[in-house]
């Protein structure tokens, strides 16, 4: 979403230990950082000696061949002021998933009424993609948001966190809500005119109450930045009462707690159980429910994302640990498939339940999504930190237009939804008509009108050369 500042966090290594640790008291800081990330110290017997090399020499207790493994590891191969690669691509995919979840909103058959049109062909392949890419990309995107934003606070510190958040976050939000919501209704109401042949204010009368003023906020597909901006706010206001006040031992507790967790095959199910307890708050029947007609957020989807951006925070307290999305990777991937395949099976048997067992059913159905998010999360990072490690100038172009797209795509998309709706041609054909045009749109416009003007510099910041 934006080109991270370049900078270093310096830590030590005492003589005869194998502990890296950062050297600010501060339990907010990063800790255990592993050598790949780090500006070090180190010592020979001569003296101190003070280097960037990203590992400590400490005479001949390393040798050559460790150094070379170090420096040819794949995976995490970031020195201190490059970007995460491989985070980078997978937070840019998420968005672009996202963008893709809504161009085939109008084919799936149990949204009904609830979107901008009903197409007249469906397919069950669709059915079944809306599905899962709603069990994974936004918890991921929060994860990986947490991610970043204790990397720009432990880089930057906590007041130019809070200034790069209002320039990256909030002034998009104040500058683009106006414009989607405005274009976004207006294409509603046509679209409803253009399917139904009904008059404009019956129109407006049919458009969802989501969607309307006068029922609440419409914040659309902007709530995941309205949350964004929420766990932004609350993690200033926390770490500028808190840093100094929570106990040393604790975070080392939970820094424990995770590195143990994140060593073992089967993290993803340990800590997917976590979530459990908020999804069970869950009522729309279909997954985490999406809180985007409010500026006072659904309670428990605010918490559950939440979870997820302070997992992101806490994981990069400890940055060796992504390897292990890496290492489990299809392990995670199995985990996923299998859960998936079960409440896919559950859904479609349990569409209609008994009143007197409707909850029971949906808690169950919702137990297991809980833990399917974690996996599938857990499989879509490792497979995107194994493919994208290395800086890449496509991948990193894609990544700085994919904030851009997910702001702009909805009423684009959802024009060609609208002028294909009506058409009697096959539902792939469709597709290509939808995004073809409509993605062209989205990356013309950042391409010639966005990336090297104000309005980039507001989402992405300065390029990196």
């Amino acid at each position: 979403m934006e080109s991270e500042e370049r900078g270093a966090e310096s830590g030590e290594r005492r003589a005869g230990s194998g502990e890296w640790r950062a050297e600010s008291a501060d339990p907010f800081a990063l800790r255990s950082v592993p050598p790949l990330f780090t500006q070090v110290q180190f010592k020979g017997k001569s003296g101190a000696v003070q280097g960037e090399t990203g590992f400590s020499l400490q005479d001949d207790r390393l040798s050559a061949g460790i150094i070379a493994k170090k420096i040819m590891s794949r995976t995490l191969q970031n020195s201190p002021g490059d970007r995460f690669h491989g985070l980078d691509a997978a937070r840019a995919i998420a968005l672009f998933i996202g963008i893709f979840h809504h161009g085939i909103e109008s084919f799936v058959t149990y949204v009904k009424s609830d979107w901008i049109t009903q197409d007249n062909q469906s397919n069950i392949l669709l059915d079944i993609l809306f599905y899962v890419s709603h069990v994974f990309r936004m918890q991921a995107f929060f994860l990986m948001s947490g991610f970043f934003a204790h990397l720009l606070v432990s880089r930057k510190g906590i007041k130019a966190f809070a200034i790069n958040r209002l320039k990256r976050l909030v002034l998009p939000f104040i500058l683009f809500w106006p414009v989607l919501y405005i274009s976004t209704f207006q294409m509603w109401v046509w679209g409803i005119q253009y399917t139904r042949h009904i008059s404009r204010d019956a129109a407006i009368k049919a458009v969802p109450g989501y969607m309307q003023w006068g029922t609440g906020f419409p914040l659309m597909h902007l709530w995941f930045l309205y949350f964004l901006i929420l766990y932004c706010a609350l993690t200033a206001i926390a770490y500028s009462l808190f840093r100094k006040r929570i106990p040393d031992s604790f975070v080392k507790a939970i820094d424990r707690f995770i590195k143990r967790t994140m060593n073992r095959r089967y993290a993803s199910i340990l800590l997917g159980a976590f979530m459990i307890l908020p999804m069970w708050g869950m009522t729309d029947g279909f997954g985490v429910d999406t809180s985007a007609d409010e500026l006072t957020p659904r309670f428990f989807p605010f918490v559950i994302y939440g979870m997820y951006f302070f997992l992101g925070w806490i994981i990069y307290r400890q940055t060796s640990l992504l390897e292990n999305f890496t290492r489990f990777k299809r392990s995670n991937l199995s985990f996923a498939l299998g859960l998936i395949f079960l409440l896919i099976i559950l859904s479609l048997l349990f569409s209609d339940p008994p009143p007197a067992y409707a909850r029971i059913i949906l808690a169950g159905i919702n137990t297991i999504y809980a833990i399917a998010s974690m996996c599938s999360v857990w499989a879509f990072l490792g497979y995107m930190l194994s493919l994208f490690s290395n800086s890449n100038k496509k991948v990193r172009w894609l990544s700085d237009s994919s904030y851009w797209g997910y702001l702009v795509h909805l009423p684009i998309l959802g024009f060609f939804q609208i002028l294909v709706t009506t058409l009697h041609l096959f539902w792939g054909i469709k597709l290509l008509l939808i995004f073809v045009p409509g993605i062209s749109i989205v990356f013309f416009t950042y391409r010639y009108a966005v990336r090297n003007t104000v309005m980039g510099l507001l989402l992405n910041g300065k390029k990196q050369r």
